[in-house]
């Protein structure tokens, strides 16, 4: 694994008789790492210029977890506030 230091999942290969079961765990065997697209917008609606701060708000959508592309990422939304202080 590209991320985890693991090649294989140890525990599975005995639930594998080479003619069953093999195709049911073809992708918990065969890991990969993909990264997905995520995007995220933000809003400015304070300014405050005397003490250089900015406020405002971010809506950010990105796809979950895969377990390493053996199951099907769920979307997950993350909406918040924002505060940044410029120099």
């Amino acid at each position: 694994g590209g991320t985890t230091g693991y090649d294989m999942a140890v525990a599975l290969p005995g639930l594998q008789s080479g003619e069953e079961g093999d195709a049911e765990l073809f992708k918990e065997n065969n890991k990969t790492f993909d990264v997905g697209q995520g995007r995220i917008e933000m809003e400015v609606n304070k300014v405050n210029a005397e003490e250089s701060e900015i406020g405002g708000v971010f809506v950010a959508s990105q796809p979950g977890d895969t377990d390493m592309g053996s199951k099907v990422p769920k979307k997950i939304l993350t909406k918040g506030i924002f505060y940044a202080k410029i120099q």
